[in-house]
């Protein structure tokens, strides 16, 4: 039975790969959560995630797992048969059983919102991994009469037809598809997806809460500088060109951290994500150790975040960041700090020109620290100018969101009225 008022959902779940410590995947979710609060007065919300429990913690929302079966995994549960036939019959048990529950959770709400982040993809887990999920959601909402929508997600590489094929279909379920910048639109044109009358919107962290008035450095005093770290190659334990790389890349972050601080700089080591990249932090911190960090008279802080507002104070304590996960880039300039993006996706080129920062990127596998050196110094020098630039694109992205969840909620069914009866705060602190 339907729980929508005439006013409009009283439920609506929300949809993605939250829960596992990635402060991009959960400031997203953070963001909405926060905005549909604001804007949809006593709205009972949901996520559909990977780690429910760490959702409903961090959330305050019911939480459910996007599979159980993909759950227990997770965990370490699951205790598959010894025998290929026994497999497959305790895979075809699993999905009956996600199905079930899948229809019957469908069937508490009154919208499913894929809810930001790169999901379109089919890099990592391939097809039966969350294009399959995605799918299977999509498709148990429509059945019930629900509404879907992708609100401002990303499309990285999909390559497999099967992938287009899960995607595709539930795309075309959608009651609203937008898409976080054009390139994510363009991809999916080029494959035969997505429709030339979708929207584009800015990423959904743009309407994050504004933050308080952000600390610069005092006269007389170098600029502040924020690290980011990222789990180049998989910490090289792929095959020896990965090790071979992922050594490489600590001796330049190391090497340009020990410039930084040599000259006097404070940093901030920030992280991305908790899962993955703490365990490069550990293995910069043993670079350290072999570099006698201790004479150099600046100060270096490495305390990783444990949340998204963790990650905003920290990035809010800084001058200028160089940082390669894209969120941090996105965070930063939220937060209108100048940036140096050397960036793993081209998702990073394209959101550094959006807020007029083109000049300041590099890739990632093709790492330079004498370009980076220069790409600093000519931030460092360009601050003054950048930081209004900077304030005034970040504040247009807020301004398109506030518009695109205007959008949303219509096409969730929200009432005009009811919609009129939030009102949103435009500047609130961490």
């Amino acid at each position: 039975m339907s729980t929508s008022s005439a006013g409009g959902p009283r439920r609506i779940a929300f949809w993605g790969n939250f829960g596992t410590s990635n402060w991009g995947n959960e400031c997203t979710l953070q963001a909405i959560v926060q905005s549909i609060r604001a804007r949809v007065p006593g709205v009972e919300l949901a996520g559909i995630c990977s780690i429910p429990a760490d959702t409903a913690r961090r959330h305050g929302v019911v939480a459910w797992p996007i599979s159980e079966r993909r759950l227990a995994i997770t965990e370490g549960t699951a205790t598959p048969p010894r025998s290929r036939a026994g497999r497959l019959a305790a895979r075809l048990r699993d999905e009956w059983r996600d199905w079930r529950l899948t229809l019957q959770r469908a069937r508490s709400v009154d919208a499913v919102v894929m809810a930001g982040t790169g999901m379109l993809t089919d890099d990592g887990e391939g097809s039966f991994g969350l294009p399959y999920e995605m799918f299977r959601w999509a498709l148990a909402a429509k059945v019930q009469g629900r509404r879907v929508a992708f609100v401002s997600v990303g499309v990285e590489p999909i390559r497999r037809p099967l992938t287009r094929w899960f995607i595709g279909a539930a795309l075309r379920l959608a009651d609203f598809r937008s898409y976080r910048d054009q390139r994510s639109k363009d991809n999916l044109r080029r494959i035969g997806l997505g429709s030339d009358d979708d929207a584009v919107y800015p990423d959904l962290a743009f309407s994050l809460p504004h933050p308080a008035a952000a600390a610069t450095a005092t006269a007389g005093k170098l600029p502040r500088i924020g690290l980011g770290l990222y789990e180049y190659r998989g910490r090289g334990k792929g095959s020896d060109e990965d090790a071979a790389g992922y050594r490489a890349y600590l001796d330049k972050i190391g090497g340009f951290a020990l410039e930084l601080l040599g000259r006097g700089h404070d940093v901030r080591i920030v992280l991305g994500d908790l899962r993955y990249d703490l365990e490069v932090l550990h293995d910069l911190r043993g670079w350290f150790a072999g570099h006698d960090l201790a004479r150099l008279p600046g100060r270096l802080e490495d305390e990783p975040a444990q949340s998204v507002d963790d990650v905003m104070r920290q990035l809010a304590s800084v001058d200028l960041v160089v940082a390669s996960r894209f969120h941090n880039v996105l965070l930063a300039l939220l937060l209108g700090k100048p940036v140096v993006s050397v960036s793993y996706e081209p998702k990073n080129d394209v959101l550094m020109q959006h807020l007029g920062l083109g000049a300041y990127c590099q890739s990632l596998d093709d790492f330079d620290p004498a370009r980076l050196r220069a790409q600093f110094a000519a931030l460092e020098a360009d601050a003054a100018r950048l930081r209004p630039v900077i304030a005034r694109r970040a504040a247009d992205c807020r301004a398109q969101l506030d518009r695109q969840y205007r959008e949303l909620l219509a096409a969730i069914g929200v009432s005009a009225a009811r919609q009129a009866a939030g009102a949103p705060s435009t500047v609130e602190t961490l």
